[in-house]
């Protein structure tokens, strides 16, 4: 296969405003999820394509979570250290096929100036304030210093600076590094207007992982029942108000795995325990899966398209960052 080059700007906030600078990213398509045949049904999922995206700026890389525009034509990315990418997606004959017009660009704290650090930078989560929206303000999560924040890119763009959102006191209570993780806002249904913010391994005294709900009529925690050693690592809020939940197994015991299940709005209540449906879940070698951190949803061809983002952790001698999608079957 070729790889195809297509050209970003990054963009550095400095004391005398934006500055660019050109960088190249690689995509090379990636035409079947399984390694060993012609698949294209994965439980509950579709294949509808996927490419690899790479390049050689030491820059560009860890990619940790994803929001796409409601056709699925923009995606906005975040990486742990603290930069935004954006970029236009290409389909052919209704399969992701490449990008285009990619661009990153430093997230600004409340001061206008780019996080000093990687324990300030380390974004985590991104989310449309408005379901399937990227273009408006944009909910974003940190992890190693636990907290979230409004950016306002459909007023500011890129210099748009960060605002505080108060979390729960005990979304920061969890092992280090293994704390918020992924976050989302409901649009519609009895939780419409809260916030849900998912730990990766923030446990409660049962073993099962703590969610928060907040920002609507009520605040309060749950917790989610973990599939085998899987950590969970995003969600995707759908259109019915059900959530998805993009979950990677990554260790040195087992194989590099994927999962993703489904939480139904009924379910999450104050204090219970919610034991989400498997939607799909598999492991190297037997599909094309790397380090999976991020989900996003999409329409497309009267279907819901889920889209699934892995983080290469700034090291692409070792590890890829997929762009993968998928219908979500009825």
């Amino acid at each position: 296969m070729k790889w195809l080059w297509v050209t970003a700007l990054l963009l550095f906030a400095g004391p005398v405003g934006a500055q660019e600078e050109a960088l190249k990213v690689r995509t090379l398509p990636v035409k079947s999820f399984t390694m060993f045949s012609q698949l294209v049904t994965f439980g509950g999922l579709e294949w509808r394509g996927g490419v690899e995206l790479a390049s050689d700026d030491e820059r560009f890389g860890g990619l940790s979570s994803l929001e796409l525009s409601e056709d699925g034509g923009g995606l906005l990315a975040v990486s742990d250290r603290g930069l935004w990418f954006k970029a236009d997606l290409i389909y052919t004959d209704g399969h992701l096929s490449g990008l285009k017009a990619p661009v990153m660009a430093p997230m600004l704290g409340p001061d206008g100036k780019p996080f000093n650090g990687k324990v300030r930078s380390d974004a985590e989560a991104v989310a449309g304030w408005e379901p399937m929206r990227i273009d408006g303000k944009v909910i974003v999560g940190f992890e190693s210093r636990t907290r979230a924040g409004v950016y306002d890119l459909g007023k500011s763009g890129f210099d748009a600076r960060y605002k505080d959102l108060k979390l729960p006191k005990q979304a920061a209570k969890g092992p280090s590094n293994q704390e918020l993780e992924a976050i989302g806002r409901f649009a519609s249904g009895p939780l419409a207007g809260s916030i849900l913010a998912i730990s990766e391994l923030n446990k409660d005294e049962n073993g099962d992982i703590r969610a928060f709900v907040w920002g609507g009529r009520k605040a309060f925690g749950f917790s989610i029942k973990q599939l085998e050693d899987y950590a969970i690592t995003d969600l995707a809020i759908l259109p019915d108000g059900d959530v998805l939940t993009v979950e990677r197994s990554f260790s040195g015991t087992n194989l590099p795995g994927m999962a993703i299940r489904r939480i139904k709005t009924e379910d999450i209540v104050a204090g219970g325990a919610v034991a989400p449906s498997l939607v799909f879940s598999g492991r190297m070698p037997f599909y094309r899966i790397d380090n999976m951190e991020g989900i996003a949803v999409s329409k497309l061809n009267g279907e819901t398209r889920v889209t699934v983002l892995s983080d290469n952790n700034y090291r692409p001698e070792f590890q890829r960052t997929l762009l993968l999608q998928f219908a979500l079957k009825p």
